[in-house]
């Protein structure tokens, strides 16, 4: 023996076209498939739009980055750039101070070494004096008034 099921309270089944007889039945079938499909269109919709609307604003977001990306790309090689020319700008500039170059560069205007006051320290006979004389040690300094 079957019993039959019962619904529960508050949830209705899907609508079902009631057969009509007559002329007007199948008008009456479209409308009421039309009717059980009309709730669907604005959920569909909203889906969609939403969807939409985050494509977009993922391919704005993408637009940005990309335009960042491409602007820190051109400072690096910008930077990369001035870096070659300050070490080109310093071996320039050691290669400048080297003494042969200082020579030819002191010949080419007209000086030259003055042999009159040069002071040559040779092996056999000591300097004059030494750096350090009449100086007083480190740490060892006279203190006015203890008379040390």
């Amino acid at each position: 023996m079957r019993v039959p099921r019962a619904m529960p309270q508050g949830r209705r089944g899907p609508a079902r076209p009631v057969p009509v007889s007559g002329p007007a039945a199948p008008a009456q079938a479209a409308l009421a498939a039309r009717r059980a499909r009309a709730p669907r269109a604005p959920f569909v919709l909203l889906v969609v739009g939403l969807l939409c609307g985050g494509l977009v604003s993922l391919l704005l977001l993408n637009a940005v980055l990309a335009k960042d990306s491409f602007r820190a790309n051109g400072l690096r090689k910008e930077i990369s750039g001035l870096r070659i020319e300050k070490e080109a700008k310093k071996s320039a500039n050691t290669r400048l101070e080297m003494p042969d170059a200082v020579a030819k560069s002191n010949e080419y205007q007209g000086l030259g070494p003055d042999w009159d006051t040069a002071r040559v320290i040779t092996p056999d006979k000591p300097a004059s004096r030494a750096a350090s004389d009449g100086q007083t040690p480190a740490g060892q300094e006279r203190v006015p008034g203890t008379g040390q």
